[in-house]
């Protein structure tokens, strides 16, 4: 009888908050419709919030409408005056799939959950569920409060939207998020077992199988809002998107899928505060522009799925601390633009590339609480980046896996209490299994400048210039590389012994310096750098950029933009950024 009671309670509240969201903008006993006829030439129009509402109604009620190939317009800017707002497309089986051009106005008070009112939705953001065909372009959200919720295991948090799933088994089909921007809003994670958050979008999923081909597309887009995490098993955070996923499917029976996800020319200018890693076994990832970034391919014999994930162009100037990882075995990554990035390949090919991005806000990595056995990596662009890939499953069957840094840089200080520290990544790690494999793990033309800086004293801190640890997998046939990269740092401080100018510590690799390392160099000011070991890897340079000592930089595709002497170069086609000069 009290289970019968609870239930009839929780149908009551959710038919009443359906309601409210109703009873506050318009009575829909007068049968609302929108103005124009859904074609692109003549949307419907959003001219109010009535027709806000009426849209999210017409998406949640059962059996849904998706509005799959219909447009909509904003005419006007929306106040939402705080009203208890319920995400269009809460439901991941009735979605979003029409288009919704923005025209340049902003959406005000956008409100989901408070510690007053109990959020239900795991999916919470202005959309909850955006499918195949979705677009969303040229919209801002100011002001308001999102706070991720619900009592599944999984919630999804993000101010523009919660979840983009992208799913085809034949032909294409694509979702775009164009020139979108959250400001002045806090963004909260759930206390759920995983939670995604993300200044614009909880979590992105491209996936594709039985020759499907899957895209999804965020570009232009930007977020100055504070996007913070609660303690949970997974709390992967970013200040653009929370955990972002390109995958490409095959098996036995279906033809090989590929999916792909792409981050281009974003911004980010607010505040990452990522959420402890509280569980056994529990990972906390926090980035200025990604959380949690993974390219992943499955294959069979000698057909292949594809997965990417790509950021390029992007920049992040908010500043990024990394949650704590206080579980038992428990991690903590945390980086500038990413703080986790993996290219896997399962009889399939999986890659993760940034760049063309930069970062240039601070970064603080989380701590083990003083857990030998909890790790802790954290760099200035990104905290665990790794090359993995398995060959095991069929015979003739062949694993490809690829994480490429290029053409990027760090200007920040970067600190950590523990774990491994570097200027551009905590970890470089190739991981291979089975017989049939091909890794890569690389960091290219690429530069740190700033300070590094271990935060406490007392415990060890593995510091590198460039990279904090490098490593090689027992089965991996190939080690990681850093390649034509320069660290032109103010300060770099570590442990005695454990710190040098471009990789702190190298573990597993078995094969020569050389092969690893190459062409690097750092630039060494008298009496500033605390360590004498640091000549150790890498070159040494004083000179001026006039003439680099990687020369490659200033003809190699026309990457950089060189300033007068006593500037290291900045990136072409990369707005909203300023000066970098010499330590």
């Amino acid at each position: 009888m009290r289970i019968q009671l609870a239930v009839a309670m929780l149908a009551l509240l959710c038919a009443v908050s359906a309601y409210g969201q109703r009873g506050d903008w318009y009575n829909d006993e007068g049968g609302f419709t929108f103005q124009g006829s859904g074609v692109e030439e003549d949307p419907y129009l959003i001219n109010s919030v009535t027709a806000l509402a009426y849209l999210a109604e017409q998406v949640n009620m059962w059996p849904g409408k998706s509005f799959e190939g219909e447009s909509f317009l904003l005419t006007e800017d929306l106040d939402l005056g705080r009203h208890y707002w319920i995400p269009i497309g809460s439901e991941p089986h009735q979605p979003f799939r029409g288009a919704l051009n923005g025209n340049g106005k902003v959406i005000r008070n956008l409100f989901i959950g408070s510690t007053e009112v109990d959020n239900v939705y795991a999916a919470a953001g202005l959309f909850g569920h955006l499918g195949n065909g979705a677009k969303i372009e040229n919209l801002t959200l100011e002001g308001g409060l999102i706070v991720g919720g619900g009592r599944e295991a999984i919630s999804r948090t993000g101010c523009l939207a919660a979840y983009l799933l992208c799913s085809v088994s034949e032909g294409k089909d694509s979702i775009v998020i164009r020139n979108c921007h959250s400001r002045q809003m806090k963004i909260a994670g759930a206390n759920t077992e995983t939670a995604h958050t993300g200044g614009l979008v909880g979590e992105v999923y491209s996936f594709a199988d039985g020759g499907g081909q899957a895209y999804v597309l965020m570009e232009n887009c930007s977020n100055s809002s504070l996007v913070t995490a609660s303690a949970s098993n997974f709390p992967y955070t970013g200040g653009l998107v929370g955990k972002g996923h390109g995958h490409g499917y095959c098996d036995e029976e279906s033809l090989s899928g590929t999916g792909r996800f792409v981050l281009r020319g974003c911004l980010n200018r607010g505040d990452v505060e990522g959420g402890d890693a509280a569980g056994t076994d529990a990972v906390s990832s926090t980035g200025g522009i990604l959380g949690f970034g993974y390219g992943s391919g499955d294959g069979y014999g000698e057909r292949q799925g594809s997965g990417a994930f790509i950021v390029e162009y992007c920049l992040n100037l908010g500043h990024v601390t990394g949650g704590d990882a206080v579980g038992n075995q428990a991690f903590s990554y945390t980086g500038g633009l990413l703080g986790y990035g993996d290219g896997y390949g399962y009889d399939g090919s999986g890659a993760c590339m940034v760049q063309f991005s930069a970062n240039r806000g601070d970064v603080k990595g989380g701590d083990t609480l003083h857990d030998t056995v909890a790790v802790v990596s954290t760099g200035g662009a990104i905290g665990f980046a790794s090359g993995s890939a398995s060959g095991s499953r069929t015979e003739g069957g062949s694993g490809y896996g690829i994480f490429r840094m290029r053409d990027c840089y760090s200007y920040a200080s970067v600190m950590a209490k523990s774990g491994y520290l570097g200027g551009l990544a905590g970890t470089l790690s190739t991981v291979g299994m089975g017989r049939n494999h091909r890794i890569s793990a690389m960091i290219l033309d690429s530069y740190a400048a700033g300070s590094i800086n271990r935060s406490d004293t007392v415990y060890e801190v593995i510091t590198g210039g460039i990279v904090g640890r490098m490593q090689k997998s027992k089965e991996a046939a190939k080690g990681p590389q850093v390649g034509a990269c320069l660290a032109a740092l103010s300060y770099l401080n570590g442990k005695a012994r454990r710190t040098f100018r471009i990789v702190g510590q190298v573990q597993g690799i078995g094969q020569p310096f050389t092969a690893i390392l190459s062409r690097n160099y750092a630039y060494v000011k008298e009496g500033e750098w605390t360590n004498v070991k640091m000549i150790k890897n890498g070159h040494e340079w004083n000179g001026s950029m006039l003439s680099p000592p990687i020369s490659r930089w200033n003809t190699k595709e026309k990457s950089w933009q060189w300033e007068e002497n006593g500037r290291l170069p900045k990136l072409l086609n990369l707005p909203w950024q300023e000066d970098v000069p010499l330590p």
